[in-house]
């Protein structure tokens, strides 16, 4: 959590593909780890114009396991602290398939992944029902890729910055792109350890390409 915006820094999740469960939508609630003061429980969020709340780590990512911990998965994924404001339409397309597009791309007898999201928090996010408003958000996935055996490691972005016109968010595509887990490291001023060097994405010079489908995704270097 970073303490001067009230918002989550970044969120982690395993998830193993072979466990999972359903369970019902729980209610959201502040994390008691942690003082209220230090959370956003409601000033921003509501009907358009305001915000969704955005979860960082999916509500479905941490459900599985045994009833208890998929349970707990549940619950916790309903903290106030693994959500940051977005638009109602935002959070949806590819960005919501990733994760999906990873545990096909995973080794079939294992199905798990680490996911680790989060916004850029920056001094330029505009500031809106008193509060500052990420206008853009990071992914780093990482699984044993099916076909290679091997451990491989993928960063991506997407923007709601073109939500954003003049001093109101208004309708409009959302941009995820594929970019190197080292570029996101910069930006965020965190490590990923030894996983930026088994990233096959080569920034490229200029702006990234967009993805238009999950099957752009380099998930493997070509030779």
């Amino acid at each position: 959590m970073s303490k001067s915006r009230r918002l989550c820094r970044y969120s982690a999740v395993n998830i193993d593909g072979n466990q999972t469960k359903k369970f019902a939508r729980d209610g959201w609630r502040t994390d008691p780890r942690i003082p209220a003061t230090a959370q956003i429980r409601a000033e921003c969020y509501g009907n358009p114009p305001k915000f969704s709340r955005g979860h960082m780590t999916r509500r479905e990512d941490p459900v599985w396991g045994s009833d208890t911990a998929a349970a707990r998965g549940n619950t916790d994924s309903m903290h106030v602290t693994n959500v940051v404001p977005q638009m109602q339409p935002f959070n949806g397309g590819i960005w919501l398939d990733l994760e999906d597009y990873a545990l096909q791309n995973a080794r079939r007898d294992d199905m798990k992944i680490s996911v680790f999201t989060g916004p850029f928090l920056t001094d330029e996010d505009p500031t809106m029902f008193g509060v500052r408003i990420p206008v853009e958000f990071w992914k780093v996935i990482a699984f044993i890729h099916d076909e290679t055996g091997q451990l491989c490691a993928t960063g991506y972005t997407m923007s709601q910055r073109d939500f954003l016109r003049a001093e109101e968010f208004v309708f409009g595509a959302h941009k995820t792109a594929q970019r190197s887990i080292r570029s996101i490291e910069q930006r965020t001023g965190l490590s990923f350890g030894p996983l930026a060097a088994l990233d096959p994405f080569e920034e490229p010079e200029g702006i990234a390409p967009l993805l238009t489908s999950v099957a752009d995704i380099r998930f493997v270097r070509h030779r």
